[in-house]
């Protein structure tokens, strides 16, 4: 048996019932002569019923689902279509019922009339009285109704029943030899059946164990799936070996994929990190994933073009910044410089008249001869000074070092003193204590100088009265305080979220880069890792600037 074909099994299944219905049809055809006239009344009386069931049960049904969903209609258009839709209804029924007895009519005429009533709630647009209706009055008379109408196919039924009685006294005589010669078929069809259906079905269930323990394996990527083994020779055992190698050459290739995956997963990660050297190098299966990795790839590839010529941009951008930023400077300091030599020009050129004037009087003696030569070396000598340390202060610090901020703020006050003394503003230093940063101290006082220099512009531009500038420090646990404060009038609020951006400037073109807060901010967070802010007083603009002490500084660097 296990060697036959499947084909062959079921041809010779489908014989043995083929013969066996033959006898039974021939036998069967005897009963079925004798029995046509009185089935021909059975099937008139079943007309009658399916008549009853498809004219009057089920259109009333239909109507009664109608005057349900007219009720719970969601909108008015909706309904319109469904009050067509029961008066169509009601008029066939109408007709249909008045070919029935008058009991059955007056059945008909009481539902419909609660059917009427529920359209009129309808229309009243009272929803809740119409459901109410239609879920009581109306489901009573349908009711009513309905069992009148199964009465009547009840009574139809009985006389079919009735027929039939008469046909099973006619059958009775080969209703035993039937029996016996179903019997003995139906045990032959089942045994034969049962023998073949027991392989096909085991086999079959074979195959599914194996998909089963396949399709495992797709979901959790942990056990390979087992070979599916059978013991025939059939047309299963080739689907078997078929699966079998389709089974192990997609297992082989989602191994492969899985190795693939977790490579792009990596790859991923690095790039997460910033490592754009990483590329996916593993070989997938599926043509999607070979497509990814060229994709994957190639992205990598120009992101790191691109962030190379970023880099290359900004780099630029910055160089551009510090030079406009030294040619700012330059200019401020050549004012600066105007400022510190105004007054000793002046006492050189005074001394240098009255040398003239003696001489011219006879008046010039050798005694005062060499006083005024030493007065304008002494004058000369400080101009000099004044041109070094203008030299010194913007001389940019090659590395970090540890610097006391009081001196670095000093030397930014000596550059502005003589600007302040002119335009007649008030400046005022308060040191509590000594307090030393790790940073860049020329570039620190710079960034210093460069708040200084804008309070003084906007103090001048706008002729504030009593105008002053004040900068006291502050220590705390962690971090050193610097606080500027101007009574200028403030910042506009449309540009206090713009102050720091590099080229923004309130001044006009020729008087403003719009780059010395953007270096300042530049300075004090990215070079010497503290913060800057600025926020508006009730007098004028108040600029923070925290930086960690040494002490703290050290603390981060052990930890």
């Amino acid at each position: 048996m296990k060697k036959i074909q499947i084909k062959y099994k079921l041809f010779l299944l489908f014989s043995v019932s083929f013969i066996g219905m033959l006898i039974l049809a021939e036998r069967s055809f005897k009963l079925s002569q004798e029995n046509i006239s009185n089935a021909t009344t059975i099937f008139e009386n079943s007309q009658s019923t399916q008549h009853l069931q498809e004219n009057y049960i089920e259109p009333i049904n239909a109507l009664r689902e109608m005057s349900l969903s007219l009720v719970m209609s969601p909108n008015e258009d909706y309904r319109k279509t469904i009050e067509a839709d029961i008066m169509k209804q009601r008029e066939n029924l109408e007709a249909n019922f008045l070919k029935l007895d008058s009991k059955t009519y007056d059945f008909w005429e009481a539902y419909a009339s609660s059917v009427e009533k529920t359209c009129t709630y309808i229309a009243a647009r009272f929803e809740e009285g119409a459901f109410v209706h239609v879920n009581s009055i109306e489901r009573d008379h349908y009711y009513a109704l309905l069992n009148r109408l199964k009465a009547l196919q009840h009574d139809a039924v009985n006389q079919a029943e009735h027929n039939f009685a008469d046909i099973q006294t006619s059958a009775q005589a080969l209703k035993y030899e039937l029996a016996i010669l179903i019997l003995a078929l139906s045990s032959l069809v089942f045994t034969v059946g049962y023998l073949l259906s027991n392989h096909i079905v085991s086999s079959i269930l074979k195959l599914q164990e194996g998909l089963k323990d396949f399709f495992g394996y797709l979901e959790t990527k942990n056990i390979l799936p087992k070979p599916i083994e059978l013991n025939s020779r059939d047309e299963l055992d080739d689907m078997s070996k078929l699966l079998n190698r389709n089974i192990a050459q997609a297992s082989a290739n989602i191994e492969q994929d899985i190795i693939f995956v977790e490579d792009a997963i990596n790859v991923v990660n690095d790039l997460k990190m910033g490592k754009l050297s990483s590329r996916l190098h593993a070989t997938a299966q599926a043509q999607e994933l070979r497509l990814l990795k060229d994709v994957v790839n190639a992205m990598i590839d120009n992101l790191e073009s691109k962030i190379n010529e970023e880099i290359f941009k900004r780099s630029e951008q910055e160089k551009l910044l510090i030079q406009q930023s030294k040619l700012a400077s330059m200019g401020e300091m050549i004012g600066n410089i105007a400022h510190q030599w105004r007054q000793p020009l002046g006492e050189l050129s005074a001394l240098l008249i009255n040398l003239q004037v003696k001489h011219e009087f006879n008046d010039l003696d050798d005694a005062y001869m060499l006083a005024s030569i030493q007065q304008c070396v002494k004058i000369n000598s400080f101009m000099s000074g004044t041109i070094s340390d203008f030299q010194n202060f913007f001389k940019p610090s090659k590395e970090k070092e540890v610097f006391e901020i009081s001196e670095a703020c000093e030397r930014a006050i000596s550059i502005l003193q003589a600007s302040l003394k002119y335009h007649g503003i008030e400046f005022s230093f308060d040191i509590s204590e000594k307090m030393e940063v790790l940073g860049y101290p020329n570039e620190f006082a710079q960034a210093l100088l460069n708040i200084l220099s804008n309070a003084k512009d906007v103090l001048s531009e706008r002729e504030i009265n009593n105008p002053f500038i004040r900068l006291y420090l502050k220590k705390g646990y962690k971090y050193i305080l610097i606080v500027i404060e101007d009574n200028g009038g403030g910042i506009a609020n449309e540009h206090m979220d713009r102050i720091f951006e590099p080229y923004f400037t309130t001044k006009y073109a020729k008087q403003g880069t719009g780059i010395g807060l953007y270096m300042t901010k530049m300075i004090i967070e990215n070079n010497m890792g503290g913060v800057i802010n600025v926020k508006n007083t009730e007098s004028g603009a108040l600029f923070t600037i925290k930086l960690p002490s040494v002490m703290d500084v050290d603390t981060v660097a052990l930890a």
